[in-house]
């Protein structure tokens, strides 16, 4: 059980010692607000005699004289700054960005004594999101109070072990061929392209802007780099960085891309680089409306490559997860192995599973 007891009070102030985990806080209160903060002392008499007779009498004096911490640097933007200049080396930083100027906004103006859970967990029922996109929203605000707790501006991180409602799985909803013929069929110029390549190499939107004239050869596609929100950076993960098959369906787009490219890069806009998929969005809105087709996010060609594959039969699991950059092979059965359902049915079962029969032939010896 955690002693406390008072050891100094005043007009404007009152100070208690505790000891919480072997270490010793003071609790005292100024211009109204309750204020904790650990000494880094041990519980130890001689540290408890100290603080009477010293630390406290001089906070007493600090806080008369109003030489006190400044409620600004309280402030939940004041720790974002420091946020910000620790992570702004991260390779997703600019990814990211856009994530914590909202936190800023919503959380910028409050002390951060007075965050409390619920506010945290209100704000997040709020973002209209899954929870994989929430999360990243949450570790920016874990990470600014973990600053402010750092600096014992608060007793604890109220961020901390929040955790999210279960929430179905998004669907993947790739296209089925004759929707791919048609989607082809529709599209011209670049747009075409750059669907022609997504739907025969697998690769994510981003792998397919970064790619270079240099990183095309007659019989493969070398990964090196991706792109997105007008940064170049390397792939999702280690196993990203690959080489991918030219299969020869893929060989027409990229060759009318080569004629039309003007730049280093395959895809490019006035001599530079295409800086997002987003480019291409009001052009997919509407070929997918001409087509007539249920609406899907132009990642989806990623999607039908990789179901393709699997029902194709002529791939193992391995070398097609190893194409398209999954970690593992049992990311794509986690992920894909509803549409082949019906797919373990399809076999000879005209075989000798161990050689030799085990059938009516061997029981009969026995009898």
């Amino acid at each position: 059980m955690n002693a406390s007891h008072t050891v100094a009070k005043g007009k404007k102030a009152m100070a208690n010692i505790y000891s919480h985990g072997g270490k010793l806080y003071l609790n005292y209160r100024v211009n109204g607000k309750r204020i904790r903060k650990s000494t880094g002392l041990k519980d130890t008499k001689g540290n408890r005699r100290l603080l009477e007779k010293e630390v406290i009498p001089a906070l007493a004096m600090k806080i008369k004289l109003g030489d006190f911490v400044k409620p600004e640097q309280k402030k939940f933007s004041y720790y974002y700054s420091s946020f910000l200049v620790q992570h702004e080396a991260d390779k997703s930083f600019h990814n990211q960005i856009y994530i914590y100027r909202k936190v800023n906004a919503e959380f910028g103006s409050f002390d951060v004594s007075a965050i409390n859970r619920k506010m945290v967990k209100d704000y997040l029922d709020s973002l209209k999101l899954r929870n994989s996109s929430k999360k990243d929203y949450l570790n920016c605000i874990k990470g600014v109070l973990d600053i402010a707790l750092d600096d014992e501006a608060v007793d604890k991180n109220v961020a901390v072990n929040i955790r999210f409602k279960r929430e179905e799985k998004e669907p993947v909803t790739p296209f089925n061929e004759d929707e791919v013929m048609l989607l082809l069929s529709k599209a011209d110029g670049m747009l075409r392209n750059f669907l022609g390549i997504s739907f025969y190499t697998g690769m994510r939107s981003g792998e397919v802007l970064g790619l270079m004239h240099s990183d095309i050869s007659d019989n493969k596609l070398t990964v090196r780099r991706t792109i997105s929100k007008g940064r170049i950076t390397t792939p999702k993960t280690l196993g990203s960085i690959r080489d991918v098959p030219m299969f020869e369906e893929a060989r027409p787009f990229i060759e009318d891309q080569l004629k039309r490219s003007e730049s280093l890069y395959l895809f490019d806009y006035n001599k530079e680089f295409v800086k997002d998929v987003s480019y291409f969005k009001r052009r997919w809105h509407k070929l997918i409306s001409d087509c007539d087709i249920e609406y899907r996010k132009i990642y989806s060609t990623r999607h039908t490559f990789i179901t393709a594959m699997l029902n194709s039969g002529n791939f193992k699991v391995m070398e097609i997860a190893a194409i398209v950059g999954h970690k593992s092979p049992q990311m794509i059965m986690n992920n894909y192995a509803g549409f082949l359902k019906d797919e373990h049915l399809k076999i000879d079962t005209d075989f000798s599973l161990f050689g030799h029969s085990m059938g009516i032939v061997e029981k009969t010896k026995t009898m």
